[in-house]
Protein backbone atom coordinates (compact mmCIF):
# COMPACT_ATOMS: atom_id res chain seq x y z
CA UNK A 1 0.00 0.00 0.00
CA UNK A 2 1.39 3.40 -1.04
CA UNK A 3 1.32 6.06 1.64
CA UNK A 4 -0.19 9.35 0.52
CA UNK A 5 0.74 12.83 1.67
CA UNK A 6 -1.84 15.55 2.25
CA UNK A 7 -1.78 19.30 2.77
CA UNK A 8 -3.41 20.52 5.99
CA UNK A 9 -4.33 24.16 6.59
CA UNK A 10 -5.37 25.06 10.13
CA UNK A 11 -7.26 28.14 11.30
CA UNK A 12 -8.19 29.14 14.86
CA UNK A 13 -11.72 30.08 15.96
CA UNK A 14 -12.71 31.81 19.18
CA UNK A 15 -16.47 31.24 18.94
CA UNK A 16 -18.95 28.79 17.42
CA UNK A 17 -19.94 31.40 14.84
CA UNK A 18 -16.36 31.98 13.79
CA UNK A 19 -15.76 28.22 13.55
CA UNK A 20 -18.67 27.93 11.15
CA UNK A 21 -17.27 30.77 9.04
CA UNK A 22 -13.85 29.14 8.91
CA UNK A 23 -15.35 25.79 7.93
CA UNK A 24 -17.29 27.45 5.11
CA UNK A 25 -14.12 29.19 3.88
CA UNK A 26 -12.12 25.96 3.90
CA UNK A 27 -14.86 24.11 2.02
CA UNK A 28 -15.09 26.94 -0.53
CA UNK A 29 -11.35 26.68 -1.10
CA UNK A 30 -11.63 22.99 -1.98
CA UNK A 31 -10.97 21.14 1.29
CA UNK A 32 -12.08 17.51 1.00
CA UNK A 33 -12.53 17.26 4.78
CA UNK A 34 -12.79 19.69 7.71
CA UNK A 35 -12.11 18.71 11.31
CA UNK A 36 -12.55 20.53 14.64
CA UNK A 37 -10.14 19.94 17.53
CA UNK A 38 -9.43 21.66 20.83
CA UNK A 39 -6.49 24.04 20.77
CA UNK A 40 -5.71 23.29 24.44
CA UNK A 41 -6.64 20.72 27.12
CA UNK A 42 -10.26 21.85 27.53
CA UNK A 43 -12.70 18.89 27.56
CA UNK A 44 -16.45 18.76 26.93
CA UNK A 45 -17.91 15.75 28.74
CA UNK A 46 -21.67 16.24 28.70
CA UNK A 47 -23.25 18.63 26.20
CA UNK A 48 -27.01 19.16 26.46
CA UNK A 49 -29.13 17.00 24.15
CA UNK A 50 -29.48 18.56 20.71
CA UNK A 51 -26.39 20.76 21.01
CA UNK A 52 -22.87 20.49 19.60
CA UNK A 53 -20.79 22.90 21.67
CA UNK A 54 -17.23 23.71 20.67
CA UNK A 55 -14.25 24.63 22.75
CA UNK A 56 -13.45 28.21 23.75
CA UNK A 57 -10.63 28.07 21.21
CA UNK A 58 -11.04 25.61 18.35
CA UNK A 59 -8.65 24.54 15.62
CA UNK A 60 -10.47 24.18 12.30
CA UNK A 61 -8.40 22.16 9.83
CA UNK A 62 -8.94 21.63 6.13
CA UNK A 63 -7.44 18.63 4.31
CA UNK A 64 -6.35 18.89 0.64
CA UNK A 65 -4.66 16.55 -1.84
CA UNK A 66 -0.97 17.42 -2.03
CA UNK A 67 -1.21 18.31 -5.73
CA UNK A 68 -3.84 20.99 -5.04
CA UNK A 69 -3.14 24.53 -6.23
CA UNK A 70 -1.84 26.02 -2.97
CA UNK A 71 -1.84 29.60 -4.26
CA UNK A 72 -5.45 29.32 -5.45
CA UNK A 73 -6.51 27.88 -2.06
CA UNK A 74 -4.83 30.71 -0.17
CA UNK A 75 -6.39 33.30 -2.50
CA UNK A 76 -9.87 32.00 -1.66
CA UNK A 77 -9.12 31.93 2.07
CA UNK A 78 -7.59 35.43 2.09
CA UNK A 79 -10.59 36.80 0.20
CA UNK A 80 -12.94 35.31 2.81
CA UNK A 81 -10.90 35.96 5.95
CA UNK A 82 -8.57 38.87 5.21
CA UNK A 83 -4.91 39.05 4.32
CA UNK A 84 -3.71 38.95 7.94
CA UNK A 85 -5.68 35.90 9.14
CA UNK A 86 -3.11 33.38 10.46
CA UNK A 87 -3.02 30.10 8.51
CA UNK A 88 -0.85 27.22 9.68
CA UNK A 89 0.38 24.73 7.06
CA UNK A 90 1.34 21.12 7.66
CA UNK A 91 2.04 18.04 5.53
CA UNK A 92 0.24 14.92 6.79
CA UNK A 93 1.48 11.47 5.82
CA UNK A 94 -0.91 8.51 6.00
CA UNK A 95 1.73 6.59 7.88
CA UNK A 96 1.92 9.33 10.53
CA UNK A 97 -1.53 8.78 12.00
CA UNK A 98 -1.61 5.01 11.49
CA UNK A 99 1.76 4.58 13.19
CA UNK A 100 0.84 7.02 15.96
CA UNK A 101 -2.35 5.07 16.59
CA UNK A 102 -0.52 1.74 16.68
CA UNK A 103 2.16 3.13 18.99
CA UNK A 104 -0.56 4.27 21.38
CA UNK A 105 -2.86 1.27 21.07
CA UNK A 106 -1.16 -1.84 22.40
CA UNK A 107 -2.92 -5.23 22.88
CA UNK A 108 -5.28 -5.10 25.88
CA UNK A 109 -6.02 -8.23 27.99
CA UNK A 110 -9.41 -8.39 29.72
CA UNK A 111 -9.06 -11.72 31.48
CA UNK A 112 -10.25 -15.25 30.66
CA UNK A 113 -8.03 -15.23 27.57
CA UNK A 114 -9.85 -12.33 25.89
CA UNK A 115 -7.81 -9.60 24.16
CA UNK A 116 -8.44 -6.54 22.02
CA UNK A 117 -5.64 -5.91 19.52
CA UNK A 118 -4.84 -4.49 16.09
CA UNK A 119 -4.46 -6.83 13.13
CA UNK A 120 -0.66 -6.63 13.19
CA UNK A 121 -0.32 -7.34 16.92
CA UNK A 122 0.85 -10.75 18.13
CA UNK A 123 -0.89 -12.11 21.23
CA UNK A 124 1.22 -14.17 23.67
CA UNK A 125 -1.59 -16.65 24.49
CA UNK A 126 -1.92 -19.34 21.82
CA UNK A 127 -5.56 -20.11 22.63
CA UNK A 128 -6.68 -16.51 23.23
CA UNK A 129 -9.93 -15.05 21.94
CA UNK A 130 -8.82 -11.89 20.10
CA UNK A 131 -11.03 -9.05 18.94
CA UNK A 132 -9.15 -7.37 16.08
CA UNK A 133 -9.71 -3.65 15.71
CA UNK A 134 -7.88 -1.17 13.48
CA UNK A 135 -8.17 2.61 13.06
CA UNK A 136 -11.33 3.47 11.16
CA UNK A 137 -14.49 5.54 10.97
CA UNK A 138 -15.94 5.26 14.46
CA UNK A 139 -15.05 5.62 18.11
CA UNK A 140 -14.32 2.65 20.39
CA UNK A 141 -11.09 0.69 20.85
CA UNK A 142 -11.27 -0.41 24.48
CA UNK A 143 -8.78 2.14 25.78
CA UNK A 144 -11.36 4.54 27.28
CA UNK A 145 -12.42 3.58 30.83
CA UNK A 146 -16.11 3.31 29.86
CA UNK A 147 -15.45 0.94 26.97
CA UNK A 148 -12.93 -1.03 29.03
CA UNK A 149 -15.45 -1.50 31.86
CA UNK A 150 -18.10 -2.72 29.41
CA UNK A 151 -15.66 -5.23 27.92
CA UNK A 152 -14.60 -6.37 31.37
CA UNK A 153 -18.26 -6.92 32.33
CA UNK A 154 -18.92 -8.94 29.17
CA UNK A 155 -15.81 -11.09 29.61
CA UNK A 156 -16.75 -12.04 33.17
CA UNK A 157 -20.40 -12.96 32.52
CA UNK A 158 -21.75 -16.04 30.76
CA UNK A 159 -23.17 -14.87 27.44
CA UNK A 160 -23.72 -18.27 25.85
CA UNK A 161 -27.24 -18.49 24.47
CA UNK A 162 -27.93 -14.82 25.24
CA UNK A 163 -29.11 -12.04 22.95
CA UNK A 164 -27.91 -8.46 23.24
CA UNK A 165 -28.55 -4.95 21.93
CA UNK A 166 -25.48 -2.73 21.52
CA UNK A 167 -27.10 0.71 21.67
CA UNK A 168 -24.76 3.42 20.38
CA UNK A 169 -22.38 0.88 18.90
CA UNK A 170 -19.62 3.18 17.57
CA UNK A 171 -16.95 0.88 16.14
CA UNK A 172 -19.08 -2.14 17.07
CA UNK A 173 -16.55 -3.34 19.62
CA UNK A 174 -19.03 -4.29 22.37
CA UNK A 175 -21.43 -6.20 20.15
CA UNK A 176 -18.54 -7.98 18.47
CA UNK A 177 -17.12 -8.89 21.88
CA UNK A 178 -20.49 -10.31 22.93
CA UNK A 179 -20.57 -12.45 19.79
CA UNK A 180 -17.04 -13.74 20.33
CA UNK A 181 -17.98 -14.55 23.92
CA UNK A 182 -20.90 -16.77 22.92
CA UNK A 183 -23.98 -14.56 22.49
CA UNK A 184 -26.29 -16.06 19.87
CA UNK A 185 -27.34 -12.78 18.26
CA UNK A 186 -26.63 -9.08 18.70
CA UNK A 187 -28.43 -6.05 17.32
CA UNK A 188 -26.53 -2.79 16.93
CA UNK A 189 -27.66 0.78 16.33
CA UNK A 190 -26.10 4.24 16.27
CA UNK A 191 -27.19 7.74 15.27
CA UNK A 192 -24.05 8.03 13.10
CA UNK A 193 -24.35 6.11 9.79
CA UNK A 194 -20.55 5.80 9.68
CA UNK A 195 -20.70 3.84 12.92
CA UNK A 196 -22.94 1.25 11.28
CA UNK A 197 -20.48 0.99 8.38
CA UNK A 198 -17.56 0.60 10.78
CA UNK A 199 -19.48 -1.97 12.86
CA UNK A 200 -20.23 -4.04 9.75
CA UNK A 201 -16.60 -3.93 8.59
CA UNK A 202 -15.27 -4.86 12.02
CA UNK A 203 -17.80 -7.69 12.41
CA UNK A 204 -16.69 -9.09 9.05
CA UNK A 205 -13.05 -8.82 10.09
CA UNK A 206 -13.76 -10.77 13.29
CA UNK A 207 -15.89 -13.43 11.62
CA UNK A 208 -19.11 -12.66 13.50
CA UNK A 209 -21.15 -10.70 10.93
CA UNK A 210 -23.64 -13.57 10.61
CA UNK A 211 -24.85 -13.11 14.19
CA UNK A 212 -25.02 -9.29 14.17
CA UNK A 213 -27.91 -7.24 12.79
CA UNK A 214 -27.40 -3.53 12.17
CA UNK A 215 -30.45 -1.36 12.84
CA UNK A 216 -30.71 2.07 11.22
CA UNK A 217 -34.10 2.23 12.97
CA UNK A 218 -33.65 1.50 16.71
CA UNK A 219 -37.13 -0.06 16.87
CA UNK A 220 -36.04 -2.91 14.61
CA UNK A 221 -34.44 -4.87 17.47
CA UNK A 222 -36.62 -7.36 19.41
CA UNK A 223 -36.63 -8.02 23.14
CA UNK A 224 -33.16 -9.10 24.27
CA UNK A 225 -31.45 -10.47 27.36
CA UNK A 226 -28.97 -7.60 27.59
CA UNK A 227 -28.83 -3.96 26.52
CA UNK A 228 -25.38 -2.36 26.53
CA UNK A 229 -25.47 1.44 26.26
CA UNK A 230 -22.07 3.13 26.42
CA UNK A 231 -23.30 6.63 25.60
CA UNK A 232 -23.86 9.71 27.81
CA UNK A 233 -26.03 10.71 30.74
CA UNK A 234 -28.72 12.75 28.96
CA UNK A 235 -29.55 10.15 26.30
CA UNK A 236 -29.40 7.36 28.90
CA UNK A 237 -32.12 9.15 30.85
CA UNK A 238 -34.18 10.22 27.84
CA UNK A 239 -34.09 6.80 26.16
CA UNK A 240 -35.78 4.82 28.94
CA UNK A 241 -39.02 4.36 26.92
CA UNK A 242 -36.95 3.21 23.94
CA UNK A 243 -34.93 0.75 26.01
CA UNK A 244 -38.07 -0.72 27.58
CA UNK A 245 -39.36 -1.77 24.16
CA UNK A 246 -36.52 -4.29 24.06
CA UNK A 247 -36.66 -5.67 27.63
CA UNK A 248 -38.28 -8.75 29.05
CA UNK A 249 -38.65 -9.49 32.76
CA UNK A 250 -35.14 -10.87 33.26
CA UNK A 251 -33.28 -8.48 30.94
CA UNK A 252 -30.35 -6.48 32.23
CA UNK A 253 -29.13 -3.04 31.18
CA UNK A 254 -25.48 -2.02 31.29
CA UNK A 255 -24.96 1.74 31.34
CA UNK A 256 -21.56 3.37 30.80
CA UNK A 257 -20.32 6.73 29.60
CA UNK A 258 -21.11 8.12 33.06
CA UNK A 259 -19.07 10.08 35.58
CA UNK A 260 -19.39 9.33 39.29
CA UNK A 261 -21.17 12.63 39.96
CA UNK A 262 -23.88 11.68 37.44
CA UNK A 263 -24.97 8.46 39.16
CA UNK A 264 -27.78 10.08 41.14
CA UNK A 265 -29.37 11.26 37.88
CA UNK A 266 -29.68 7.65 36.72
CA UNK A 267 -31.26 6.75 40.07
CA UNK A 268 -33.75 9.59 39.65
CA UNK A 269 -34.66 8.37 36.16
CA UNK A 270 -34.82 4.60 36.83
CA UNK A 271 -34.95 3.72 40.53
CA UNK A 272 -38.75 3.59 40.66
CA UNK A 273 -38.75 0.36 38.63
CA UNK A 274 -35.15 -0.92 38.56
CA UNK A 275 -32.54 -2.24 40.92
CA UNK A 276 -29.37 -0.26 40.21
CA UNK A 277 -25.89 -1.47 41.10
CA UNK A 278 -22.53 0.17 40.50
CA UNK A 279 -20.66 -2.71 38.93
CA UNK A 280 -17.33 -1.00 38.18
CA UNK A 281 -15.50 2.31 38.45
CA UNK A 282 -12.31 3.64 36.85
CA UNK A 283 -10.77 7.11 36.78
CA UNK A 284 -14.03 8.82 37.88
CA UNK A 285 -16.06 6.87 35.29
CA UNK A 286 -18.62 4.28 36.40
CA UNK A 287 -20.55 1.33 35.01
CA UNK A 288 -24.07 0.64 36.26
CA UNK A 289 -26.06 -2.58 36.04
CA UNK A 290 -29.86 -2.29 36.07
CA UNK A 291 -32.58 -4.95 36.33
CA UNK A 292 -36.32 -4.66 36.79
CA UNK A 293 -37.59 -4.95 40.36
Amino acid sequence: MTNQTWLELTLTAHSDTEAGQLEAALEASGAIAVTYTASDDEEIFEPPVGTTPLWQTTRVTGLYPLDSDRDAILTVLRAALGDDYPIAEHLLHDSDWVRAWLDHFQPIPFGNGFWVAATEHTIPEADATVLRLDPGLAFGTGTHPSTAMCLNWLVHHDLHGKTAYDYGCGSGILGIAAALLGATHIWQTDIDPQALTASHDNAEKNGVAACITLCANPDDAPQVDLIIANILLEPLCALRPQFEKHLHTASRLIFAGLLERQEERIHAAYADAYHIRRADERDSWILLELQRK
